[in-house]
């Protein structure tokens, strides 16, 4: 463990597990949040997040390593730093609520979501706040969070579950970084740099493992994942329930017409005051989508029955539409959205 230990809180034990090794590996004690059936299973089987090329992460387990929780076991006193790695709706289930309630303004809170929480957003006052209303499940949950002690990484990094069985394991698909805003006041940003440099240097016999945490000067920063969810993610979603598609097949298969949503919203973005450099041009997300095999975890959920999933779609769309960008766009993207509503109506009638 590290002489000067910062005691981590990682809510969300499927891709808040990629973190959290990392963390706990680096010598930081991490105590890991998931529902009691997730939990139970990483207990007996352990952690080991899979980077490929014969480089498995296992970390410390339990004491000062990696620990186990369920939301009501957690005590927030006994914490220091919060990394939030959910999916919006959960966030509205009972004891993640209550647990969101204890921590309100006593701790730091950094989330690695692709929606990110309302109290992040209230902290870009040049984006309009109209592109909320109906795109948020939890919105009450989140008004216990304290936009002065929250702030949002770009989780660029794409993992999944190899096994239903085994919950514990994750196989990185793209090894990118997480791409962190600044937090607001200069002592949380401390706490967070101490964490991320030494998570940054984990090491194996190879050398230094993918997925590095980075800070970046503009608040925009994590939105910048919003292009690449509205092409790639949003338009795996395939209509009348057939197999939803790879990311890589949702930008590949017509690249004219992923850049021209994908331009759009960066040029939407940067109506709104995104700085060019805060961003990634298409091109770049293009060659990086190519290595995506899997769909996207929003429609392998809606493709199984989900009734609530992240409305990052509605974002966007109410985003484009209130920049003024080309109408013809704004249609592709609402289609987009429309299948997305037309699957969820299914797995509610189901």
């Amino acid at each position: 463990m590290t002489s000067d230990p910062v005691r981590t809180l990682v809510i969300g034990a499927s891709y808040g597990l990629l973190p959290a090794a990392k963390i706990a590996a680096s010598g930081h004690p991490v105590t890991v949040v998931g529902r009691s059936d997730e939990i139970a299973a990483i207990g007996t089987d352990g952690v080991g997040i899979d980077f490929g090329g014969e480089r498995t992460l296992r970390p410390p387990m339990g004491g000062q390593g990696l620990r186990l929780s369920v939301p009501e076991a957690v005590d927030v006193s006994e914490h220091d730093l919060v990394f939030l790695a959910v999916q919006e709706p959960q966030a509205g289930a009972a004891a993640l609520a209550d647990l969101l309630a204890q921590i309100g303004d006593r701790l730091p809170v950094a989330a690695l979501m692709n929606m990110p929480p309302p109290p992040f957003l209230d902290r870009l006052t040049t984006l309009p706040i109209t592109i909320r209303a109906g795109a948020y499940h939890a919105a009450s949950v989140w008004a216990a969070l304290s936009p002065d002690r929250m702030t949002q990484a770009s989780p660029d990094a794409q993992a999944v579950r190899p096994s239903a069985g085994r919950p514990g394991l994750l196989q990185v698909t793209l090894p990118s970084n997480f791409k962190f805003a600044p937090f607001a006041r200069p002592a949380d940003q401390a706490l967070l740099d101490r964490v991320t440099r030494a998570a940054s240097r984990v090491r194996d016999a190879q050398g230094i493992l993918p997925v590095q945490f980075v800070t970046r000067v503009s608040p925009f920063t994590p939105l910048a994942k919003w292009p690449m969810l509205a092409t790639g993610n949003c338009r795996c979603v395939m209509p009348q329930g057939a197999t939803p598609r790879s990311i890589a097949a949702a930008v590949g298969d017509d690249p004219a017409v992923s850049r021209q949503i994908y331009d759009a919203v960066l040029a939407a973005l940067m109506a709104c005051g995104a700085p060019g450099p805060a961003l990634v041009p298409f091109d770049s997300y293009a060659v990086a989508a190519r290595r995506l095999a899997f769909p996207s975890s929003l429609a392998r959920a809606l493709h199984v029955g989900a009734t609530q999933v992240e409305r990052i779609d509605l974002l966007v769309l109410t985003l484009l539409r209130e920049t003024g960008q080309d109408a013809e766009t704004c249609d592709l993207m609402n289609a987009v959205s429309a299948t997305i509503g037309d699957q969820l109506s299914t797995g509610r009638r189901a």
